[in-house]
C-alpha cells in the first residue's frame, strides 16, 4: 500500500474530537483519520441506498375504476354465491 498526502479542512472542534479519539485509543491523529475514513466508507457501502434517497414519483399504479362490463360480472358472481 501506498501512502498519499491529504489535505482538509475541517472545523476546529471535529479537529480536537478526532484528537481525542486518537489519543484514547492511543493512535496519531493521521491513524486514526485513517480508520475512521475506512470504516465509515465501508458502512457506506454495505448500507446501499436509503428509502428517502430513492425517487418513486410516477411510480404509483393507476388505479381505474371498473366498467359497466365488469360491475355486471361481479353483481353475477356474487348471486351464485348467495
Amino acid at each position: 500500500m501506498t501512502t498519499a498526502v491529504l489535505n482538509v479542512k475541517i472545523d476546529g472542534d471535529l479537529k480536537e474530537q478526532l484528537r481525542h479519539y486518537a489519543e484514547v485509543h492511543n493512535e496519531t491523529l493521521s491513524a486514526a483519520t485513517q480508520s475512521l475514513l475506512q470504516l465509515a466508507l465501508e458502512r457506506a457501502a454495505t448500507e446501499g441506498v436509503s428509502e428517502g434517497e430513492v425517487d418513486s414519483q410516477h411510480t404509483e399504479e393507476e388505479l381505474s375504476p371498473l366498467t359497466p362490463k365488469e360491475i355486471k360480472a361481479l353483481r353475477r358472481l356474487l348471486k351464485k354465491r348467495k
